[in-house]
């Protein structure tokens, strides 16, 4: 089996990796907190497939209100919600966008995020 990826990638490759900046694929208006700081992406066209991580000021408790007020009000539904103090995990849908929010802390005041999305 062959893996075919980019370093920085481009629209035409089955799997792009990238860092800095939200991918295109992303679906519109899916919420995001100010502040957050997008660190690695990755696009797999093959899989229909995105995620990205990114870090943020504050604490993982906030993040997770966070979500759980906004991606109702981005009109997703939260169809699991769960964790504990180490990590907490949200699925999510709309439509046919299915996707996770998986939530750490990330050392004083800060936590780590990383969101997929599958669109099947």
């Amino acid at each position: 089996m062959a893996v075919v990826s980019a370093a920085c990638g481009g629209d035409n490759e089955p799997i792009t990796f990238g860092e800095g900046k939200l991918p295109a694929s992303v679906p519109k208006g899916f919420p995001l907190p100010e502040g957050a700081v997008i660190g690695s992406t990755l696009v797999d066209r093959v899989n229909h497939r995105t995620e990205f991580a990114f870090t943020i000021r504050a604490e993982a408790a906030a993040v997770i209100q966070y979500y759980t007020l906004n991606l109702v009000g981005a009109g997703y539904v939260a169809n699991r919600s769960e964790g504990d103090t180490l990590s907490w995990r949200i699925e999510f849908s709309r439509g046919e966008v299915r996707g996770t929010i998986v939530i750490q802390p990330g050392g004083t005041g800060l936590a780590a995020v990383v969101v997929g999305f599958n669109t099947v």
